[in-house]
């Protein structure tokens, strides 16, 4: 089983699916590869370009009541890279690569436990997590959707989570008038001094309860054009986490009641999702299929929007949050088998067995077809 694994993570690791930028087709070689072989498999598959880098392929065999979601697209190599990133390395039990733990080492495990299983399936791949807004799997989710369970492929140590928190990001431009920096006390608006002035304000109000537990973060601060022109522009790039429970209007109305009325700005929303929360029927997975269970997490996943569509979501894969994102990432080769052990188990499962007293979850919209 591992050697089949790693055989087909060395071939994903070895498509560039960096993202930005959004340039992914429906004949990357990602999508051919993975099409042909669940293909192979007895799977139906239909695949839908929205453009942009976004692609859906959706592959199914029977009819399945639990669908298993796992994107292919990478964040872009960090140039601190050692080894190739592009060439899966296996050593001292791990397999190196981009995207090994996020998370091209569950889409093998995925692809092998389809080899490796008859049972009925349903699996979404997707190509826009890392730098879109989610257009794959919100698309998706607007058809309507004959599944009760969704399990979300994302790096968790092989335990099924089932809370994590939402994500929010925004853009300010603070707007100034410009000056000659000599007059800087009395004449002109710095909207530099204007931005940090409220960064401060924003880090003292999230750092205090009751927004303590939000993870707020600055992301840019950019403005200005010299030392001796006082900034007519200036712009804050932010985001917030909020804990499974806690919607974001109130974090967002404090942070707005922190500039002045007299100030010029633009708030602009960039992403909004919500957080995961422990649907009714995710402990019955869990039980099912023999899942180790994990605490709430902070990072958040799309595992909310299947969850927000009515269907019962757990995230579930191979290796530690811990490593995405990094130089030289790494998954275990021990998570990667019994990722593929869980895996088949979904795979194997007869649809009546499970699902005799569930009836599908349905949202609205124009069926996926």
């Amino acid at each position: 089983m591992l050697c089949r694994i790693l055989s087909h993570l060395e071939f994903l690791v070895g498509c560039d699916t960096q993202n930005p930028p959004r340039t992914l087709s429906a004949s990357h070689p990602i999508i051919c590869y993975c099409a042909d072989l669940l293909k192979s498999c007895g799977c139906t598959i239909v695949i839908k370009d929205y453009g942009e880098g976004c692609i859906n392929l959706l592959a199914t065999r029977g009819k399945s009541r639990t669908i298993v979601n796992c994107h292919l697209d990478t964040v872009p190599a960090d140039p601190t890279w050692i080894l190739d990133p592009f060439s899966l390395v296996v050593q001292d039990d791990r397999a190196i690569g981009l995207g090994a733990c996020d998370i091209k080492g569950a889409a093998a495990s995925i692809l092998t436990a389809a080899q490796e299983t008859q049972g009925p399936l349903a699996i979404l791949l997707t190509t826009d997590e890392e730098a879109g807004r989610s257009r794959c799997v919100r698309t998706f989710l607007s058809a309507s959707i004959p599944y009760d369970h969704a399990v979300v492929a994302e790096p968790t140590s092989v335990c099924a989570v089932t809370e994590h928190r939402g994500l929010a990001t925004f853009k300010l431009v603070f707007h100034g008038t410009p000056a000659h920096s000599s007059i800087a006390n009395s004449k002109g608006q710095s909207a530099v001094h204007i931005a940090t002035d409220w960064c401060a304000q924003a880090l003292a109000l999230t750092r205090s309860s009751p927004f303590d537990d939000i993870c707020f973060n600055i992301g840019m601060v950019n403005g200005g054009t010299k030392p001796n022109v006082i900034a007519s522009s200036a712009t804050v790039v932010f985001g917030m986490r909020p804990p499974p429970g806690m919607d974001f209007d109130q974090p967002i109305r404090a942070l707005k009641s922190l500039i002045n009325e007299s100030i010029d700005y633009t708030w602009t929303p960039r992403f909004s999702a919500p957080s995961l929360e422990s649907a009714a029927g995710v402990e019955n997975l869990i039980t099912q299929y023999g899942l180790a269970s994990g605490g709430a997490v902070d990072f958040w996943t799309e595992a909310s929007l299947f969850n927000e569509a009515g269907i019962a979501t757990i995230v579930l894969g191979p290796g530690s949050i811990d490593q995405a994102h990094t130089a030289d990432e790494f998954v275990p080769l021990a998570d990667l088998e019994k990722s593929c052990s869980v895996y088949s188990r979904i795979f194997s499962e007869t649809s009546s067995s499970m699902y005799s007293n569930h009836s599908p979850a349905m949202t609205k919209g124009i069926h996926l077809q």
